[in-house]
C-alpha cells in the first residue's frame, strides 16, 4: 500500500486515478494541476462534475470532493504544474502518477524523476483511436529507460530546447497544441484502474521499464512492450543545480514592453502573457540556471 504519492494532472484520467487511490486507502496524495475547470471537464469526470464552477481551480475543487469522499486519506495539492511543486513532495513520495497530455510535460516529469530517483507510472488515452490506452512503468533507476528514452533524438532535442537553452529567440507552444492523447470517460476509468494496479505491483517487483498497450477498437488486444534505456538520453547523466532555467527578462511582441517573469521558460512558453496588454507573443530575452523556480500560488 502506498503511504505517499504524487499525481500530475487531474483531467479525465487523473480524476479516475485519485478516485482509485482513495478507494484502496492510500495514506497521502498530493495533486498538481494548474488548469481551471472547463465544460469539457465536467462532462468527462465524475470527480469534477457535481456542482463544478467553470473557471475554478481543478485542484481546489477536487480536494474538497476527495476529502469528503475519502477522509481516511490525507489530500493536499497546489494549482501548479508538476515542475513547480516543492522538492519535499518528491522526496516524500513513493511513486508519481503521470496523467498529463503532452510530451513536454512527460519529459519534464522524466527530469524530475531522475533528480529524485522517483518511480513514475504514466498513462495516456487515445492516439489512433479513443478506445486505445497505454500505461507505462518507469522505475526511477539510472539503468532503466525513462520516457525521454522512448523519443527519437530529434523529438527529444526539440523538447529539451523548450527549457534547456540559456536564451530562447521566440515564444512557442509545443508542437501540435491539441493534446497527443484524447480522452473518454469509460476508457479513462479502465486505464486509470490499470495504472494504479500496475504501480502497486511494479513498485516492489519491476526494475525495468515497460508499457502495457490496451486496444479495444475491434477485437480486444493487450500487449506488453519492454523498454531499454537510450545511451543518448541526457537525463541519465549526473545533474546539479536547478533543473529548469528561469526566464528573467521577456518582451511582448504585441506592445513592445519588457517585463520580468521570473518563471520557468517552459511555463512562460505555455502559459505566459504580457502583464500590460495580455499578449501571448513573448520573446525570451534573458534567463538564469542557478536560481530556484519561483513557486506559483
Amino acid at each position: 500500500m502506498f503511504r505517499q504519492v504524487l499525481v500530475a494532472g487531474i483531467g479525465a484520467l487523473g480524476s479516475e486515478v485519485v478516485k482509485n487511490l482513495g478507494l484502496i486507502g492510500c495514506g497521502a496524495v498530493f495533486l498538481a494541476d494548474c488548469d481551471v475547470l472547463e465544460e469539457k471537464n465536467t462532462a468527462r469526470s465524475i470527480l469534477l462534475r457535481e456542482g463544478a464552477a467553470i473557471g475554478q481551480s481543478k485542484v481546489s475543487y477536487a480536494l474538497d470532493r476527495l476529502q469528503t469522499w475519502f477522509p481516511q486519506t490525507l489530500w493536499n495539492g497546489m494549482p501548479v504544474e508538476i515542475a513547480d511543486v516543492e522538492p519535499e513532495q518528491f522526496l516524500k513520495a513513493e511513486v508519481l502518477f503521470s496523467c498529463v497530455d503532452t510530451d513536454l510535460a512527460r519529459t519534464e516529469i522524466s527530469a524530475l524523476a531522475a533528480r529524485y530517483r522517483l518511480p513514475v507510472c504514466d498513462a495516456g488515452l487515445g492516439g489512433v483511436s479513443t478506445r486505445v490506452g497505454r500505461v507505462s512503468w518507469f522505475p526511477g533507476v539510472d539503468s532503466a529507460a525513462c520516457f525521454a528514452c522512448l523519443l527519437s533524438s530529434g523529438r527529444r532535442a526539440e523538447l529539451f530546447s523548450m527549457w534547456e537553452s540559456d536564451v530562447h529567440a521566440c515564444w512557442a507552444h509545443e508542437r501540435n497544441e491539441q493534446p497527443v492523447w484524447t480522452s473518454t470517460a469509460t476508457m479513462a476509468s479502465i486505464v486509470a484502474g490499470l495504472q494504479v494496479e500496475i504501480a502497486l505491483s511494479a513498485t516492489e517487483n519491476a526494475k525495468e521499464s515497460f508499457s502495457v498497450h490496451l486496444d479495444l477498437d475491434g477485437v480486444p488486444l493487450s500487449q506488453t512492450v519492454q523498454h531499454s534505456r537510450s545511451v543518448m538520453c541526457p537525463l541519465h547523466a549526473e545533474m546539479s543545480g536547478a533543473l529548469f532555467p528561469i526566464c528573467t527578462l521577456a518582451e511582448c511582441s504585441t506592445c513592445g514592453r519588457q517585463f520580468f517573469p521570473h518563471r520557468r521558460i517552459a511555463w512562460v512558453r505555455r502559459w505566459g502573457a504580457c502583464p500590460f496588454c495580455n499578449g501571448r507573443e513573448l520573446v525570451i530575452l534573458d534567463s538564469l540556471r542557478n536560481e530556484m523556480v519561483e513557486r506559483a500560488s
